[in-house]
């Protein structure tokens, strides 16, 4: 349980962190929504992962 919790702060920073970048860096527009979209359902899953897994423990 522990590894797969540690995976999702870690899956769940690096989306964070994508997104910022992508907002900043990706000007086309369609390009620039997809990936946005994609990170935060990443972000919002792995936060869902992580609360289940603390209330579960």
């Amino acid at each position: 349980m522990s590894i797969i919790f540690f995976l999702s702060i870690l899956l769940l920073g690096a989306s964070i962190f994508l997104f910022f970048y992508t907002a900043e860096t990706h000007t086309v527009k369609i390009t620039r929504r997809l990936a946005l979209t994609f990170y935060a359902c990443v972000g919002i899953s792995n936060l869902v992962t992580i609360i289940i897994l603390a209330i579960k423990f």
